[in-house]
């Protein structure tokens, strides 16, 4: 076989060029100079603007010089983006972590791009107070590409002083794919004004009832700490962590506190330290969510599953002092369909300091058809003296003498109150709430528990008329001391990967809550999966702990 010389020369002309093309790191220096190449630290150049300038390529970094301030505002475009194996970096070099001061201005905007990493650095605005909409890092998509934008890392980053928000991905309202495979660890969020962390996305999804926006999102180890919110400013606004129109997420070993101060829209909701809306299959764990405040009366509390939610979980976190409920779970108008999502093994401490909020409160309206089949089970509640409401309370959304919530379930938690602390307050059950195997105490003073407006003062009254905590005919839960081992001063343990060290609501060695819960996988065929609380496997012994922590056997 012949092969023409001309065909040969080609291919080795190509394979030369594409040798050559490797990826090539930048690099801005105090002491630079953009007349210099950039591509070296001795060579390095000066300003951001240079930067802005470039067309990166996949695969190219910038790193900026560790220790020093940088003023500008980093700027990339759809043309700057890298992949999953070769993406665009920005980053740091030498020692330390450099620091972008971008004043009124984007410490990063990153347009219609993909494929990128941000780590190793400090983003520093203007501040808060300043009235211009900014963010520390911020990814945005404007455009109509029929695929969703992919893979995102921001890693050991520090965002503080803008007025719209710390780390922000906003898909835009004409395209109903945004972002796939975020990743942001390992970065703090604080001093800003309407949130902390957060992913949205402007696309109706009322349109597409089976289709998210987002999807694969991961989030940990960060913190969301004196985001404000901004005065004035209409709907929810200081929220810490908020993730929203996504299919598949985590968040977990995160803290957020001190959010949410100054949310003050007398006619929305207030802000909620860890929370998702309109999501698909997000986990919350291992996190700590506490102090949040909101100014309006409304909200401020712990974290929420909210409108539109479908098989999220909220599972291992602790939340306590916050303004509002240490747990929400609510539909709110316009939502898309809300079920099948879990509250399990979860701690609240002296939550509800404002209003008549408590440790777990429901709200909900007949969107999509309200607030359908919920599990709250094997949580350790503790109701202090300063709690406004009810332990578990729902909040009905309107005067039509309605409820809104369906198939709600409530099994094997322990509620512990302050004497004269209401336990449960639902004033519109409708046959669709559900207690099973549930332990109240009120440190000696008389179960108090409204129902349908009626005020009964014993676990057995209750029971007795209203069918309630029997299982089978026979009667369950239990009207005693649970015998924890400290409750109600568990105090800011201020590192989530130690929560499991929160002692305080362990069962005592005497506890009659041992062995004695209901089986929920053998009675009702509900996995509880398995670990508690404290870590420990599930169940110790022959039987299953009422309550957010097993009874460890020696």
């Amino acid at each position: 076989m012949k092969i023409k010389l001309e065909y040969v020369v080609l291919v080795i002309v190509l394979l030369s060029v594409t040798n050559t093309l490797q990826a090539t790191n930048y690099y801005v220096g105090l002491n630079g100079n953009d007349d210099n190449p950039g591509t070296s630290p001795e060579q390095a150049w000066k300003n951001i603007s240079k930067i802005n300038q470039m067309q990166l390529d996949a695969g190219d970094s910038i790193f900026f010089e560790g220790g020093q301030v940088f003023f500008g505002s980093i700027k990339f475009d759809s043309k700057d983006s890298g992949t999953s194996k070769k993406p665009v970096t920005i980053g740091s070099y030498g020692r330390g972590r450099a620091i972008i001061d971008s004043g009124q201005k984007h410490g990063l905007h990153a347009r219609n791009c993909e494929g990128l990493v941000v780590k190793d650095l400090i983003f520093i605005g203007a501040g808060r107070t300043i009235n211009t909409d900014f963010s520390g890092v911020f990814f945005s998509k404007d455009t109509l590409p029929e695929k969703r934008l992919s893979f995102f890392r921001v890693d050991n980053v520090d965002v503080s002083g803008y007025r719209n928000g710390g780390i922000f991905f906003k898909g835009g309202s004409n395209t109903d794919k945004g972002f796939k495979d975020i990743h942001i660890t390992n970065s703090i969020a604080h001093d800003n004004g309407d949130k902390g962390i957060c992913i949205w996305s402007g696309y109706n999804t009322l349109t597409k009832p089976n289709f998210w926006p987002h999807e694969d999102v991961y989030i940990a180890h960060c913190k969301a700490y004196n985001n404000s919110g901004n005065p004035g400013q209409k709907g929810h606004t200081g929220n810490g962590i908020i993730i929203s129109q996504i299919n598949r997420g985590v968040i977990e070993y995160c803290e957020a506190y001190n959010n949410g101060w100054l949310c003050d829209d007398p006619d929305s909701g207030g802000p909620i330290g860890i929370w998702t809306w309109d999501s698909k299959e997000v986990i919350i764990q291992f996190c700590e969510s506490h102090h949040n405040k909101s100014n309006n009366g409304k909200d401020g509390g712990g974290f929420d599953i909210d409108g539109g939610c479908v098989s999220c979980i909220i599972q291992y976190n602790y939340a306590h002092d916050n303004h509002a409920s240490g747990y929400g779970i609510y539909q709110f108008d316009g939502a898309r369909e809300f079920k099948d999502n879990i509250v399990r093994y979860n701690i609240s401490e002296s939550d509800g300091l404002i209003g008549s909020y408590g440790a777990l409160n429901l709200w909900a309206t007949n969107s999509s058809g309200g607030l359908k089949n919920t599990l709250v089970y094997n949580n350790t509640f503790y109701v202090s003296s300063n709690t406004g409401g009810a332990c578990i309370a729902d909040f009905p959304a309107d005067d039509s003498g309605k409820s809104y919530i369906h198939n709600m379930k409530i099994y094997n938690n322990i509620i512990v109150t302050a004497p004269g602390k209401t336990v449960i307050d639902i004033p519109i059950p409708n046959d669709e709430w559900t207690f099973k195997g549930n332990c109240y105490w009120t440190c000696g003073g008389n179960v108090k528990i409204t129902w349908n407006k009626k005020t009964y003062t014993s676990l057995e009254q209750w029971r007795k008329e209203t069918n309630q905590e029997t299982l089978n005919g026979k009667p369950v839960g239990f009207e005693t001391d649970p015998k924890l081992k400290n409750p109600g001063h568990g105090g800011t343990i201020g590192a989530p990967t130690k929560l499991t060290a929160l002692s305080n609501y362990k069962l005592q060695s005497d506890s009659p809550l041992i062995d004695n819960a209901i089986n929920l996988k053998s009675v009702f065929n509900i996995d509880p999966g398995s670990r508690d609380y404290c870590g420990a496997a599930l169940p110790q012994s022959s039987g299953y702990d009422v309550g957010a922590c097993e009874a460890t056997q020696k």
